[in-house]
């Protein structure tokens, strides 16, 4: 009776060390690139730390394929209104929402004290900047004008506001701030591939591929 015994231990022994073999890391990344229609961005996870915050701000998210879609229909429907002043946008400075397409995006989320899921959208038009560089960090900058704004889209509410374009100027990357607010915590490492992914809007409806 001893040997079956043992034998069917060591099986044990052996299955469990075979499901271990095969048991798949929790999947981490830092960025996620996005087409779409009429836009290029890379969309940021949560945990990225970040120097700004947005009101009532009560957490992060990380914003899905759908939602950046479902913003970027929002934004580019409502941009010519909430930018009518063109404040920043005089002379050689573009108008924004006439040259939408033409900005590559940077995709945050934040969570307010409701629950909203709001997505702070970064947008650069600098043909020196590259897109390692944009994958790389959250940026923010002074100067250039009409070249570089940012705005908010809280897409419970509906909401496209928060619209602020860059003085005019010579053209800075901003530093980090040595002492940022509080966010989560960043994670010890980052699975080095970036995310893909294509998503769009059609019949009123985000798609995503």
């Amino acid at each position: 009776m001893k040997k079956p015994l043992i034998a069917l231990v060591i099986m044990l022994i052996a299955t469990v060390a075979n499901a271990q073999e095969y048991v798949e890391a929790v999947e981490k990344w830092k960025v996620a690139e996005v087409w779409g229609n009429n836009y290029h961005g890379w969309a940021f996870h949560q945990d990225v730390e970040v120097d700004f915050t947005v009101e009532n701000q009560d957490g992060r998210f990380t914003p899905t394929d759908e939602e950046i879609a479902d913003a970027e229909y929002l934004i580019q429907k409502k941009l010519a209104y909430v930018n009518r002043d063109h404040v920043n946008q005089e002379g050689q400075c573009p108008i924004i929402d006439e040259h939408t397409r033409l900005y590559r995006r940077q995709y945050v989320g934040f969570t307010n004290n409701r629950g909203d899921h709001i997505i702070w959208l970064n947008a650069l038009w600098d043909d020196n900047l590259t897109d390692e560089k944009l994958a790389s960090d959250v940026l923010l900058t002074a100067g250039g004008c009409g070249h570089f704004w940012h705005i908010k889209c809280n897409l419970a509410t509906r909401q496209v506001y928060g619209l602020e374009v860059n003085e005019s100027g010579d053209i800075h990357y901003l530093p980090r701030k040595k002492k940022p607010a509080p966010r989560i915590s960043r994670p010890k490492s980052y699975d080095k591939r970036q995310k893909v992914r294509i998503t769009g809007y059609r019949n009123g409806q985000p798609v995503t591929k």
